[in-house]
């Protein structure tokens, strides 16, 4: 495809700001190759550099009580002679990477933090060379929510799909941009994306035009970084850290169904980078809704552990995709977001215009007083709010000061509705009601005939009606059973690109020890081309059941089919038993049917995603068809889950795998053995024979050079002796002939 895109173009500029300072927004790519360059490197935030008689200047920043940053020297004086002292020094806040308002360090690109949002057009090449600037560390970018079909060794998990990109070097991903929607990119090695290594990676559907959006990107925030928690991670895979950073039961934070949401203290979060740490003065996100308009978010949570209820004070949230794919539209008061999903809102200025509180709070409704058995874990409320904000101004009013505004109060005659609950609902006093993704629909059609929006597979329009024959289906526990595990096998990641030797690269799972006791190991699941893959996620053994996970899915979307929930205490909301629909075969539950049949499946009209809620003590029933082959990653977005073993490998369609271009980095183990020392040894001469031939080469040639060097002596000297006794007999018949006879 030459040329720029044949597509209509409708670009249409939002204002957003951040503390009533404009923001630039980036523009899209309508071009049918796009060309970007991302820098990766560490920087600190609360600190402002700038350039100085042709140096770089970088000075610590300070928060005043008025929100305004300025300069100072952490030293209270300039650091050496001839610098300038500035302390005091009013500097712009979109020049400044805030975070919080607390000094810690972060990864960034292009020296952005969230880094620069890729706009492009469905169906471009995208062309990224990502520089890796990192001092020590390797890194490697996944490109969440895009399929890489052809080209699944740009998918971009280090050691999965390609080796990581070491410091120093560069490595240009090149892929197709599809599907459409809401996606991101992220660090996929290790804990960067925790410590800021992410961005908003946007795809317009061709032949439309490009609507006025906004990313809104949603993180928990830590500041403690990400490598001294892991360290200190009582669960980590390889052996447990001290646990430092873990929280004691009873300080940890519930949901209202009396579930854990997390071993991690809370300190903040971030709305697009910004946030407040305990109600400071740090600046925060604003955007613009023009009054009697309507602006969409893109709201993608790149965190790597809280959930989020996202709402906007006084206006009602109209739902119209998620994951980047489009869904019958629902008005509701508020959506929640897992790690790794995404939602499209639509909000109308249909209010009085004003400046109103945007906000995301986490799931927090307490902590237990009892928390043991699981089952009977007893939650009470307390005061600690675990919520960022930001600010909805509508177009043309001031925004000199902060909203006044306060969240909508969920009453019998006006309940909220809230999209996405992990639960099936809340107390009955609560007035709050769910819809769950299972409850979404995916529209039927659109207006304009839009393919990819038709109950079909995404990929290929098969439809969801197979028969029996033809749909794969598989079991997968995630819980905590022997830790953070999958069927009860921890992943080890391989040690090259699976696409290079991996039977050299991995450590293979002993099936019968993964069954009966549970193992660490290369988790990999081979399934057929071109097959209905029915997964069945489950997280029903209790008591190793106690959170919920979102499942991502790399490679695919996938349409969500089925829900099952435990039993609830309708008063308090709090689960009592887990659901009973799956069976569990052993005592780990590392091996599971359907206890009376499968559920009654959605068919129909059911949503597509590529990340899904996994609810505790229950399950959720996804298809796609397999017929994009690669190796694929599968695995809880929760970071640390991730890292601790909940995970494992698609092998799809082993013997049809593209292979990688030429000159593709490998990467791997070394070893050799005593033999192939001694043989290379051998062929190339052994350290004391060529030292003892060196000898005896210099001594002959030391021996040959004294010989030469006296035989030339010797006949330089002899020459001189002849030349010396030629000139003496002249001399004598010269004498003899004048002197006079007697």
């Amino acid at each position: 495809m030459a040329g720029p895109l044949r597509t209509t173009i409708t670009i249409i500029i939002i204002m957003a700001a951040i503390v009533a300072l404009p923001v630039v927004l980036s523009q899209p790519c309508t071009e049918s190759v796009c060309n970007f360059n991302f820098v990766i490197r560490r920087t600190k935030t609360m600190t402002h550099s700038r350039d100085v008689n042709g140096r770089r200047d970088t000075n610590s920043v300070k928060l005043r009580d008025d929100g305004r940053l300025e300069l100072f020297s952490p030293m209270g004086n300039p650091a050496h002679p001839g610098k300038e002292n500035v302390n005091g020094t009013l500097v712009p806040v979109e020049e400044v990477i805030t975070t919080d308002g607390v000094v810690r360090n972060v990864i960034t690109v292009n020296d952005m933090f969230p880094g620069p949002t890729i706009e492009v057009v469905e169906g471009a090449q995208v062309v990224v060379k990502v520089t890796n600037k990192l001092l020590s560390e390797a890194t490697s970018i996944h490109w969440h929510g895009l399929h890489m079909r052809g080209t699944p060794y740009m998918d971009g998990v280090a050691y999965v799909t390609q080796c990581p990109i070491m410091p120093r070097e560069s490595f240009v991903y090149r892929f197709r941009a599809e599907p459409a929607g809401t996606h991101f990119y992220h660090s996929h090695i290790s804990t960067q994306r925790e410590d800021g290594l992410f961005g908003a990676l946007i795809v317009h559907k061709a032949k439309h035009p490009i609507m006025p959006s906004v990313p809104v990107i949603l993180h928990d925030w830590y500041h403690t970084e990400a490598t001294p928690y892991w360290i200190s991670n009582l669960f980590r895979l390889e052996y447990g850290g001290d646990g430092t950073y873990l929280l004691g039961a009873y300080e940890r934070s519930f949901s209202q169904d009396g579930v854990k949401l997390s071993s991690r203290e809370y300190n903040s979060a971030l709305i697009n980078g910004r946030g407040r740490f305990r109600n400071n003065r740090a600046p925060l996100s604003t955007f613009t809704v023009p009054t009697g308009g309507s602006v969409e978010f893109r709201i993608i949570h790149v965190g790597p552990d809280y959930p989020f209820r996202f709402s906007v004070d006084q206006h009602e949230l109209t739902v119209t995709a998620s994951d980047g794919f489009d869904m019958a539209p629902r008005s509701v008061q508020s959506v929640i977001l897992y790690p790794g999903e995404s939602y499209d809102i639509r909000i109308n200025g249909s209010e009085n215009p004003d400046l109103y509180w945007i906000r995301a709070k986490t799931l927090r409704a307490g902590h237990c007083t009892k928390c043991y058995p699981y089952n009977k874990v007893n939650v009470v409320p307390d005061d600690v709010t675990q919520e960022v904000r930001a600010v909805l101004r509508y177009q043309g009013v001031t925004a000199n000061s902060e909203p006044t505004t306060s969240k909508r109060n969920c009453s019998e005659e006006n309940p909220c509705y809230v999209f996405n609950c992990p639960f099936a609902g809340y107390a009955e006093h609560l007035n709050t009601f769910c819809i769950n993704i299972n409850k979404a629909e995916a529209p039927v059609s659109s207006p304009e005939g839009d393919e990819k929006s038709k109950v079909t597979d995404n990929d290929d329009e098969h439809s969801l009606i197979t028969e029996a024959s033809d749909v794969t289906e598989i079991f997968l526990n995630f819980n905590f059973a022997i830790g953070s595990s999958v069927n009860g096998r921890r992943f080890i990641g391989p040690t090259a690109p699976l696409h290079q030797d991996s039977a050299a690269a991995i450590v293979p799972c002993d099936e019968e020890q993964c069954l009966r006791s549970g193992c660490r190991c290369t988790h990999i699941i081979d399934i057929p081309y071109n097959k209905t893959i029915q997964l069945v996620m489950y997280n029903t053994f209790a008591p190793a059941s106690q959170t919920h996970h979102s499942v991502h899915i790399h490679g695919h979307a996938f349409h969500v089919l089925a829900m099952g929930y435990p039993s609830y205490n309708k008063t308090t909301g709090h689960y009592i038993q887990p659901n009973s629909d799956v069976k569990c075969k052993n005592e780990l539950c590392t091996d599971a049917t359907w206890r009376d049949g499968p559920p009654l499946l959605n068919l129909m009209n059911p949503p597509l995603k590529d990340t899904v809620l996994v609810p505790a003590n229950g399950y959720t029933v996804v298809r796609f068809r397999s017929d994009n082959p690669g190796h694929w990653f599968l695995h809880c977005h929760n970071d640390q889950h991730m890292n601790e073993g909940m995970a494992l490998v698609l092998q799809e369609a082993a013997d049809r795998h593209p292979a990688p271009p030429r000159g593709f980095p490998r990467c791997g183990d070394f070893t050799w053995s005593s033999e192939e020392y001694q043989r290379d040894l051998d062929d190339n001469g052994s350290p004391d024979v060529q030292t003892a031939v060196f000898g005896t080469k210099v001594l002959i040639l030391s021996t040959v050079v004294g010989v030469l060097a006296i035989v030339i002596i010797l006949a330089v000297a002899g020459y001189r002796i002849l030349k010396t006794k030629k000139k003496d007999a002249s001399s004598l018949t010269v004498v003899a002939e004048s002197v006079p006879l007697k």
